[in-house]
């Protein structure tokens, strides 16, 4: 398979994922008949997800406006909001967009066995010769909504130099030990840090129900995720399903990781 079209695959399947969780109904979703260049499709909102893999690592999402607003006030209808102005449907597109993105950042990891983040969107479009993808995507009744999808050349060369240079090692590397598989299975403890404080211990015998305890990060700061008593990654709490969960947005270095045992 091509990195192309597992790209395209990929997507497809993450982008479904996140409309189904928005909007609370599954969504009907195919690729679309024409493939152009982005000089030749018509005005759309386009956004761009970075991805940190290098420079100009980057997925490009286009919609026209009647296609956006459609997800987005989607989604909002299913979160009971019914009187929306179109920046909420455009926020709630976005949302959509990212949770998508966040996914395929994931899938891309594992296929390239690193780690691999998404990095903040930013409103941005492709290069005009870059090569452009239609998906055709319906919520509910029809008609179908087209979506555009573009790959930057350095994260289709991203995947290709890493398959040439995994093929390489393979077969250079002797076997993974048995040792190492055991190890796999071993659970560890994961826990989110939204701050810490330093008390007295007579402030501490204070406390009771209703007391106020100031932590040392503010609401904009990112959470830190810790494993097995070490700081790994940071992130932003959000919300799926009614359960709290941490977008992950930076996987911290090895170096750093030592600073910030506990």
């Amino acid at each position: 398979m091509s990195d192309t079209l597992w790209l395209t695959e990929e997507w497809m399947a993450k982008l479904a994922s996140s409309v189904e969780m928005m909007t609370e109904a599954p969504p009907g979703l195919k690729l679309g008949s024409d493939q152009a260049n982005v000089s030749e499709l018509p005005d759309a909102l386009w956004y761009c997800f970075p991805l940190s893999l290098g420079a100009d690592v980057a997925v490009f999402i286009g919609a026209v406006e009647d296609s956006w607003l459609h997800l987005g006030r989607s989604a909002l209808a299913a979160a009971r909001v019914t009187e929306g102005s179109p920046a909420d449907a455009r926020s709630a597109y976005l949302e959509i967009l990212t949770q998508a993105a966040s996914g395929l950042a994931q899938s891309i990891a594992e296929r390239l066995e690193k780690p691999v983040s998404g990095l903040p969107a930013r409103e941005m479009k492709p290069d005009e010769t870059a090569g452009v993808t239609a998906l055709e995507i319906t919520i509910g009744e029809p008609p179908a909504r087209k979506l555009y999808v573009s790959w930057s050349r350095a994260l289709e060369s991203a995947l290709g130099s890493s398959k040439s240079k995994s093929l390489t090692e393979s077969e250079n590397t002797p076997a993974r030990s048995r040792t190492l598989d055991l190890l796999m299975e071993v659970e560890l403890p994961v826990s989110v840090s939204f701050g810490r404080a330093q008390l007295p211990l007579r402030d501490v015998l204070k406390l009771n129900s209703g007391s106020i305890v100031e932590l040392n990060r503010t609401i904009s700061d990112p959470v830190e995720i810790i494993v097995n008593n070490c700081v790994i990654a940071r992130g932003e709490v959000v919300v799926v399903e009614g359960n709290y969960g941490v977008r992950i947005h930076q996987v911290i270095s090895r170096e750093e990781r030592l600073r910030t045992l506990k």
